[in-house]
């Protein structure tokens, strides 16, 4: 069975076929319908002597477009990173939209997003015939239907969790009630003019996660790229405060029977990124310094350049990228065993919370391209098995397994990863210094 899969990132967009693994790539359009030009130009690509039996679509979250009463756009596509309704986030009770939503209040949400563009231009949102996200668009282009996946909606910041149903006060909140149809997962949204069946897959970490077989509790999926997602599934739904204090969203996870908790941090392969470009050295020269692997640096970092998102919500930024340093070797790996740290804080946190017993992580995106960074978050993990995706469209390739699931009714096997194995006398040291030295840096 031939299958493709669509994954619209905040970065790039990238189609992929299963199961040759053949992927087609390009930068994401900031226009909607460049966006879904481009979507029908890989996917056409890709297609080209093959008889494609499904195929699946995931996305970024937080991003989307009012449409007219064409389907035409109204605006470019307003992203995650946009932001503009600082002022409206604040109108909003945090507690009372955590216990309906999961989400944590955030000018990101694009139902704050409604709210500024009611706001500041009415006559636009007075103009919106449906607000349609990013693989909405996606699906739109391919079979001209407008539907929305579940892990979508509850995005957006007016999804009731329990009900699964919109929320009348926070869409009169927002201003905004014309929305796609809600899809349930696992199932078939619509049908291209070929008669190929397309399934939304959901958002995309989670679409990762599930293609790295994180499908139960106690498997922890890394999502890696210019930022890090740590998502943890749950055996149903939870709504606790606590979760939210401790700065993390919950929802339902991408098959829709399981909950799941995601903490995030906004700097991960971006901050390495910004740190070696404020050095001057590449990636080559950082591989070298991160092996061979030993006691983690003596130096420590709290590595927030903009804030600590979870655990324990802090805004106040304590990492300077730029500042200059004697020895940049050291400030590199200080840097990076840091970044492995916070991320087993997270873990442990929500694994904590939702009593869950954390056994075993799977990294996947950008960065674990770095050996020497996969080794150190291996050896952070507390002696925990922890493994390693290759693949270079790692929620593209699941969304198109995914397809093929829906569609042949049989259970697709995940995507096979590599394993890091550590000897137990070097995580002992770095159990010690995560529990000794790095949390005294980030009380």
């Amino acid at each position: 069975m031939t299958a493709l899969g669509v994954d619209v990132g905040t970065t790039n967009l990238k189609v992929c076929r299963v199961p040759d693994g053949s992927v087609r790539s390009v930068r994401t359009p900031d226009d909607a319908e460049a966006l879904q030009h481009a979507v029908r130009r890989l996917v056409a690509e890709l297609s080209v002597g093959q008889q494609v039996d499904a195929i699946g679509i995931t996305a970024m979250a937080e991003t989307g477009v009012p449409l007219d009463r064409d389907f035409r756009p109204l605006t470019k596509l307003i992203t995650w990173r946009d932001q503009p309704g600082v002022e409206q986030a604040r109108e909003l009770d945090p507690v009372e939209l955590y216990a309906r939503t999961g989400l944590r209040l955030s000018p990101k949400l694009p139902v704050v997003t409604w709210r500024w563009l009611r706001d500041t231009r009415p006559e636009l949102l007075a103009r919106t015939r449906l607000w349609t996200g990013a693989p909405d668009l996606v699906l739109a282009a391919l079979t001209g239907v407008h539907a929305m996946h579940l892990t979508h909606a509850q995005r957006l910041g007016a999804l009731d969790l329990r009900s699964r149903q919109w929320n009348e006060e926070l869409l009169r909140y927002g201003g905004l009630d014309r929305l796609p149809d809600v899809v349930e997962p696992m199932t078939v949204a619509a049908t291209t003019p070929n008669g190929v069946p397309v399934v939304l897959c959901g958002h995309d970490h989670l679409v990762g996660a599930w293609s790295a077989g994180v499908r139960h509790p106690g498997q922890v999926a890394d999502s890696l790229g210019t930022a890090e997602a740590i998502i943890t599934p749950s055996q149903g739904l939870v709504l606790d405060d606590v979760l939210r204090q401790q700065g993390i969203s919950t929802g339902w996870y991408v098959d829709g029977v399981r909950g799941c908790a995601v903490s995030g941090n906004g700097a991960a392969g971006g901050l390495v990124e910004q740190r070696l470009a404020s050095l001057n050295r590449e990636y080559d020269w950082l591989n070298d310094v991160l092996e061979p692997v030993g006691a983690p640096s003596e130096l420590s970092i709290a590595p927030y350049p903009q804030g600590r998102q979870a655990p324990s919500p802090d805004p106040t930024p304590t990492y300077d990228a730029t500042r200059p340093v004697d020895d940049p070797a050291e400030e590199m790996r200080a840097l990076v065993d840091a970044l492995s740290f916070h991320a087993r804080w997270m873990a442990e946190e929500q694994t904590r919370l939702l009593g869950i017993d954390w056994q075993s992580t799977v990294a996947f995106g950008g960065p674990v391209r770095l050996r020497g960074w996969m080794l150190r978050k291996a050896a952070a993990s507390g002696g925990r098995a922890f493994a390693v995706l290759d693949s270079p469209a790692t929620a593209a390739e699941g969304a198109a397994l995914m397809a093929a699931e829906v569609v042949t009714g049989q259970p697709a096997e995940p995507l096979q990863a590599r394993t890091f194995e550590v000897c137990p006398q070097l995580t002992e040291q770095w159990d010690g210094a995560f529990w000794h030295r790095f949390h005294k840096v980030v009380p």
